[in-house]
């Protein structure tokens, strides 16, 4: 199936982005630190007055009744507008040294993308929990060699998440020249090149320290080393 046809458009409100066309450099994955439900994400970004927000999410393993299949894509505002996906502060900037860019520099010459996953969990008698207390099913959980960030549970990105995201990622990248080689095990630590701007694919925690999006899992790096 086309990437374009695993996707559903659900625009935004306006006063939701930034309605301005801007030159992409950049693509930065996310997970969103909550259930597999896309339409969840939407709406509660759409309930803030923040405009926090990707133009992408990708949908995890459904429930009964759903709406959305394993590795669906929603499409929220168009891959050249922005939002402030980042959450930057002037001392996540400085991280990045002198040539470090301003933080809605950054928002705006990248696109991101949002998995949706609980991430780091906790293994309790009661099973794999996440940080706001939901268990997730044993199945859907990816055991690290090393803990990363003092978590070796996280809530595993699916085979049909990554599939989809990998082949959005390359068709942006066709889209709008974006240079999509791995950036090595840095990316999955505070990097002074993608505070730089340096163009290519990046993760949340290559510019956020306190974030967990997106870990290191086995099969997200085989993608990547495929870009």
């Amino acid at each position: 199936m086309n990437i374009l046809e695993r996707i559903t458009l659900v625009p935004f409100a306006k006063d939701q982005y930034i309605d301005e066309e801007v030159n992409k450099s950049m693509i930065f994955l996310h997970h969103t630190a909550s259930s597999e439900n896309p339409y969840g994400v939407l709406n509660w970004w759409a309930s803030t007055p923040e405009r926090i927000a990707t133009a992408f999410i990708v949908g995890g393993t459904p429930g009964k009744n759903t709406k959305w299949k394993d590795g669906d894509i929603l499409q929220c505002f168009g891959s050249g507008k922005w939002a402030y996906h980042l959450g930057l502060t002037s001392a996540h900037l400085r991280a990045g040294g002198p040539k470090a860019k301003g933080g809605t520099e950054l928002n705006k010459i990248s696109i991101g993308i949002e998995i949706c996953s609980w991430g780091q969990l906790t293994k309790t008698p009661a099973g794999f929990k996440s940080y706001a207390g939901v268990i997730v099913p044993d199945k859907q959980v990816c055991e690290l060699d090393k803990p990363y960030k003092g978590f070796k549970y996280y809530h595993k990105y699916s085979d049909a998440q990554l599939e989809t995201t990998f082949e959005l990622v390359k068709f942006l990248g066709k889209k709008w020249n974006i240079p999509l080689s791995f950036k090595g095990m840095k990316m999955f630590d505070i990097t002074p090149e993608c505070l730089q701007g340096e163009p290519g694919v990046w993760t949340h925690t290559s510019c956020r320290p306190d974030k967990f999006d997106l870990f290191p899992q086995p099969e997200l790096l085989t993608c990547l080393k495929a870009l």
